[in-house]
């Protein structure tokens, strides 16, 4: 009789600390668990602000680049008005819009874009920035992003019909290019430069920090 109580009693205690063990075991995956999601959701987030900045920058320096070009065309359409046309098309000017650690086509390249060999090279660099304010869309909201991606579609734009017009291979003549595609960048440009989109979303990736 005492033995069966002892034996109870071992057989309740045995009972109480395996109960308590895996109470424990319980307790201490879901902390591991809740650490891993925790760590997944900082990985997410470090992720997604490289991604945010690394476009940002990009989209700094094309946008500054303009501004550098378009100082250039200022400058010498008030030394010669008559020049202005052939002005837009000249290699040391376009240099301003593709010689950047973005599209990174120098003078010398440029030099050569009548060259059949060269021409596919430089058609996927002058796409850079369409595929930018394509990436765009993935890592910000689209409602804040428009104006930009606009731009830079009219940057690969512009860039694609002075290639075509050079190698002979576009309808366009220096007057459309002039008065249609030119024109569209600028505004875009300039439409991004007033709404301030650069510093807006800038803001927006610091919450990731």
């Amino acid at each position: 009789m005492v033995t069966d109580t002892w034996n109870n009693f071992w057989t309740v205690i045995v009972g109480f600390f395996s109960l308590f063990t895996s109470i424990v075991a319980i307790h201490i995956a879901n902390r591991a668990n809740k650490q891993v999601e925790n760590q997944i959701e900082i990985n997410n987030k470090q992720f997604l602000f490289k991604n945010r900045f690394e476009i940002l920058k990009s989209c700094h320096t094309l946008i500054n680049s303009f501004a550098h070009y378009q100082i250039e065309i200022d400058k010498d359409k008030k030394e010669n008005e008559t020049k202005y046309r052939s002005l837009l098309l000249e290699n040391n000017k376009l240099t301003k819009l593709t010689d950047n650690e973005v599209i990174g086509i120098k003078n010398d390249m440029l030099n050569s874009i009548e060259e059949k060999n060269t021409n596919k090279r430089l058609e996927k660099l002058f796409r850079i920035p369409e595929n930018l304010s394509a990436e765009l869309s993935f890592v910000f909201e689209s409602d804040k992003i428009a104006p930009l991606q606009i731009f830079l579609h009219n940057y690969t734009y512009f860039l694609l019909q002075v290639s075509f017009y050079k190698t002979n291979t576009s309808l366009k003549n220096i007057d459309e290019i002039e008065n249609e595609d030119y024109k569209m960048l600028y505004e875009s440009w300039k439409k991004v430069q007033g709404a301030a989109i650069i510093t807006i979303l800038e803001k927006d990736t610091k919450i990731f920090y």
